[in-house]
């Protein structure tokens, strides 16, 4: 599958990952298929691929930034088929409170 490479091309995008970094758990967009799911996990991750891109030629290779996307915090994720919600996109922040980490004794 192929996709516009203009940026301009994915306002939309950008908007939707922005409300995510914004919302404390997240956000979720219910598609009307499955499908229509997945391909819009696509689009994210194709956004997010041409704005590190982007960022090479913006920051130079000593600065945080170079290569590296401020939406690359988020998890795009779309339940497994046949189970509820499964048409859903949900957009979450990466956390250390999700791991399952112990303390070694």
């Amino acid at each position: 599958m192929s996709f516009n490479t203009s940026s301009l091309a994915f306002d939309d995008i950008q908007g939707a990952f922005d409300r995510a970094l914004a919302a404390p758990k997240g956000i979720r967009i219910k598609c009307s298929s499955r499908g229509e799911a997945i391909v819009l996990r696509s689009r994210f991750n194709y956004f997010r691929k041409m704005n590190r891109k982007e960022n090479k030629e913006i920051y130079t290779s000593d600065q945080p930034m170079w290569g590296k996307s401020v939406y690359d915090k988020l998890v795009l994720r779309v339940p497994l088929k046949g189970t509820e919600g499964d048409n859903t996109l949900f957009i979450e922040p990466r956390s250390v409170e999700d791991l399952n980490i112990e303390d070694i004794e």
